[in-house]
């Protein structure tokens, strides 16, 4: 039986389009003075669009058939950047993943468990579960690190952790992934010739 969130969907399939981006919930509203007040409405939140290499028909169907078990927006399946789908100093598989140590105005974060030496990149992502069944998905906005000879590392990420985290989580360095579900109405195939097929849709993230 098909299980959800969706796994491995993505793979194995070239892909163009737009990669995540980082959208801001918020307004800026201006003053009688001129001066413009920046507000948040609310968590930062990851979208992307994807649009596949030309597949042969059988493969694209198989794709559409995949899309279509989301029944629209109901339900969620795994996605990731497609340029930094691991760590880039790591694309072997040899990262370890780390332990959610500190965290210090909900941006920087201290891990451990990690192998002495590892390197963390600017543009890593990472991921963790945590309170309601929810997904969080960062990027690394500091500069490179290496952790210490204990394994342990300081980062500072984007977006800002959102409330439900606790210590002692488990952090998905090696194959980051968030949750995501479609835009509704986004699936198009498009016929590349007669035995290839192009299909695009568009994501967004379950905050």
């Amino acid at each position: 039986m098909i299980s959800f969130p969706r796994i491995g969907m993505l793979d194995g399939i070239g892909f163009s389009g737009d990669p995540l981006v980082l959208v801001q919930q918020q307004e800026l509203s201006r003053m009688a003075s001129g001066i413009a007040i920046g507000k948040d409405l609310g968590p930062a939140i990851w979208q992307a669009s994807f649009v596949t290499e030309p597949l042969p028909n059988a493969r694209a169907l198989e794709l559409e058939a995949d899309l279509g078990t989301l029944d629209g927006v109901i339900n969620p399946f795994e996605a990731y950047d497609l340029r930094r789908p691991a760590p880039r100093y790591h694309a072997d598989g040899s990262a370890l993943d780390g332990v959610l140590a500190s965290v210090a105005s909900n941006k920087v974060i201290g891990l451990t468990g990690l192998a002495a030496g590892q390197l963390i990149a600017k543009g890593d992502y990472l991921s963790f579960d945590f309170a309601g069944g929810r997904r969080a998905l960062h990027r690394v906005s500091s500069d490179t690190v290496a952790a210490n000879g204990a394994g342990a590392a300081t980062i500072e990420v984007r977006p800002h952790l959102r409330q439900g985290w606790t210590l002692g989580l488990a952090i998905n360095l090696r194959a980051p992934r968030g949750l995501f579900i479609l835009k509704p109405g986004s699936v198009a195939p498009k016929q590349y010739n007669g035995t290839q097929c192009v299909v695009s849709f568009a994501a967004v993230q379950i905050p």
